[in-house]
């Protein structure tokens, strides 16, 4: 009986990985940091458009558009790592 109840299981996690196909490659996928810049800012969010063409939003932004950002993400993932500030376009 046993037997049968682990078949099921490994099979479901077969059939779940392979729904999702890709995107469970890209969920284990290394983070990658790169710096650019704010491309917009509208109320307290700034958009960053990194390498991969994604544009990400940052909520409760501090940053003015033409700040530099080190920003860490996942490649196909739509939101940031971590963030922080390299340089200020006002200094």
């Amino acid at each position: 009986m046993w037997k049968l109840a682990l078949i099921f299981i490994v099979a479901g996690i077969f059939i779940v990985l392979a729904l999702l196909g890709s995107s469970a490659k890209n969920l284990f996928s290394k983070a990658i940091t790169e710096d650019v810049p704010v491309k917009l800012k509208k109320d307290n969010e700034c958009v960053v458009e990194p390498s991969d063409s994604i544009p990400r939003v940052i909520s409760n932004c501090n940053y003015a558009v033409g700040d530099m950002l080190s920003v860490t993400y996942k490649p196909k993932q739509p939101t940031l790592e971590k963030y922080e500030l390299k340089n200020s376009s006002s200094s």
